[in-house]
């Protein structure tokens, strides 16, 4: 008799594998986006408020909110940039990603820098990763975004 026996391990098994949560997987990572910085704190700005939305791998179609800061470069025409933000993609699940010391050229209006994915909420409650991003800015606020990377989730 170990018909029985053996649906009994069967079924722990199958219970014991279905308790475990799945194992983050690192995937490749890229979006687009188009936004504004309405810039705070006098002339030169010391920061400022951040809206964007565009389209990305695993969020669809996406809006994002934050706060950036901007402290002097180590040249005159360089300003360093840190900010964290909140990507809402399209599930309605949230991505938080914040980045240190980008690089903004005032010469050319390009910022380049890291995003690092922090967590979120949903399916990024415990994403982590990072993505080199390249941003070009237009001196009155509006910004072009384009990122790529892995994230993991």
């Amino acid at each position: 008799m170990t018909h029985p026996r053996n649906m009994y391990v069967l079924t722990l098994t199958l219970f014991l594998l279905g308790s475990f949560p799945a194992a983050a997987v690192e995937r490749p990572f890229s979006l687009h986006g188009e936004g504004n910085v309405t810039f705070t704190g006098g002339n030169p700005p010391t920061g400022g408020d951040i809206t964007v939305t565009g389209t990305g791998t695993h969020l669809g179609n996406w809006a994002g909110a934050g706060m950036i800061s901007f402290s002097p470069g180590l040249e005159p025409h360089l300003i360093l940039a840190s900010s964290q933000q909140t990507f809402m993609a399209a599930s309605g699940d949230e991505l938080y990603v914040e980045f240190v010391d980008a690089e903004l050229d005032t010469s050319t209006g390009i910022a380049t820098g890291v995003f690092l994915f922090v967590g979120g909420t949903g399916r990024f409650k415990a994403a982590s990763g990072s993505a080199d991003f390249v941003v070009i800015q237009d001196p009155s606020g509006p910004f072009e975004l384009t990122t790529t990377g892995v994230i993991d989730f």
